[in-house]
């Protein structure tokens, strides 16, 4: 089931500068027509802004902590968002439209509330469950999210440290490889970011930025849970952790195998956050809504409950405030889609290399005695207005303006760039230089100490 939710204001409709009509009727809100007015002028915008401005998102997890800040975030800082889809499933009693009347009466939207006061007509509320197959949408939402999204944020997560492998891994196995099979379906996907946690590979002790092999296959571990008895599946988990710690890191770690497996060609990121606390500075400075963590243990210490815990004080703790966290998570996605159209110019480029191989090792001569006398049969006013005249091309001129051009128009990078670009370049270049400096040093260094040792055993031989 979809459900928008917009501000009760009849069937009004306005009429835009631009000639764009937007009717106020709920059902209309779908219509690709009627995003116009929501689309902002891209020369007001930065470049993250720009990524964002027209699209529309499908976040799971949009009732959790980070869910929650990555929804306030994106409404206030990238207006320009047509709709933002958010998966709701019923709980403790509740149903999806009280769920969601919920999160924005929270005192993180008051900020929003002042700067867009009409924001509440870009949610809308898709009925589903990340612990059911499928993530439990409905045929008709799967279509609707197919058609419109072109960002998926996949938060949804069980972080208990100790959950039950029968509800841990429907959810933090399974929902990613769901997610993963809408984004497929998905016509125009730009960007999908799988939220993990850093400490998915805590069994390393120094954790690089790649994805590492998954302690069991994603696949196997789905089937044996969801076929097994559950006291059984109780009594194996020890041995199925091994060197994990616990459920949330082993099934963090299996879901990124998952999501390796399944992405093939999608623009597909996985971020990795620390253990994420309350806010820094925005939207309010220390909000926070659960206990996990240290957390729990802040509060526990500071109302006496907790007077002690084992732990070693010299070590630092991996944590990062949460709206350091959504900013960084919304910048990976644009990151992510700016990285997929590089990819998909350098196949193109790598092709054309192919195609163009035979005609960059063989030269021809070419007669051109019509076009000359063409030109002869020319005015000078038509030579000048229909130039034609190859031999009055500045070529040194003419490649700088063809090159500036594959910037701005193929690569989309604006010119306002070019200073920081050459910088680096320069950097790049003399990087360059030095690193084949080193290594002709460490040639002849290697060519000179073979020719000694040569010399050194031929000269006995001789004596």
């Amino acid at each position: 089931m979809v459900e928008v939710l917009v501000e009760p204001c009849g069937q009004e409709a306005r009429v835009l500068d631009n000639g764009c009509k937007l009717n106020d009727n709920p059902t209309e809100h779908l219509v690709q027509s009627d995003r116009c007015d929501l689309i902002l002028e891209q020369s007001n915008l930065s470049p993250i802004q720009q990524f964002y401005n027209g699209q529309s998102i499908f976040i799971t997890g949009g009732t959790g902590f980070v869910g929650k800040l990555l929804i306030e975030k994106l409404l206030r800082e990238c207006p320009g968002i047509s709709f933002i889809y958010l998966l709701v499933r019923p709980k403790k009693g509740k149903d999806m439209h009280q769920r969601i009347e919920e999160i924005f009466d929270d005192p993180l939207f008051g900020k929003v509330k002042e700067k867009r006061p009409k924001f509440r007509h870009q949610i809308v509320a898709i009925a589903g469950d990340c612990g059911q197959p499928g993530l439990g949408i409905s045929p008709a939402d799967r279509q609707t999210i197919t058609r419109e999204v072109s960002i998926v944020f996949h938060v949804a997560a069980t972080v208990r440290f100790d959950e039950k492998m029968k509800l841990a891994v429907p959810i933090n196995v399974r929902s990613p490889k769901d997610v993963m099979d809408l984004c497929k379906e998905i016509s125009y996907l730009k960007a999908c970011i799988h939220v993990s946690t850093a400490y998915a590979n805590c069994t390393r002790t120094h954790i690089e930025e790649k994805v590492y092999e998954a302690p069991i296959d994603g696949d196997k571990l789905a089937t044996i849970v969801e076929y097994m008895d559950e006291k059984l599946i109780e009594e194996i988990t020890p041995r199925l952790l091994g060197a994990w710690p616990n459920t949330y890191t082993y099934t963090k770690a299996v879901a990124e195998g998952i999501i390796v497996k399944q992405a093939g060609d999608l623009p597909v990121g996985i971020f990795r956050p620390g253990i994420v606390i309350s806010t820094y500075q925005e939207p309010v400075r220390g909000w926070i809504d659960n206990l996990y963590g240290p957390t729990g243990v802040a509060a526990g210490a500071g109302t006496g409950v907790l007077r002690s815990i084992h732990c070693d004080g010299s070590i630092e703790a991996n944590v990062v405030p949460g709206d350091l966290t959504v900013n960084a998570l919304i910048a990976c996605a644009w990151d992510v889609a700016n990285r997929r159209k590089m990819l998909k110019i350098y196949k193109k480029i790598h092709k054309f290399m192919d195609v163009l191989n035979y005609f960059s090792i063989h030269e021809w001569k070419f007669s051109n005695d019509n076009i000359k006398e063409l030109l002869n049969k020319m005015t000078e006013e038509d030579r000048e207005n229909f130039a034609c005249d190859i031999t009055d091309i500045d070529w040194d001129q003419y490649f700088r303006t063809y090159i500036r051009g594959i910037r701005m128009y193929l690569i989309k990078d604006p010119l306002d760039t070019l200073p920081k670009a050459r910088i680096k370049w320069q950097r790049l270049y003399w990087t360059h230089q030095v690193v084949k400096l080193i290594l002709g040093y460490a040639l002849l260094r290697i060519c000179w100490l073979t020719l000694s040792l040569l010399f050194r055993n031929c000269i006995p031989q001789f004596a």
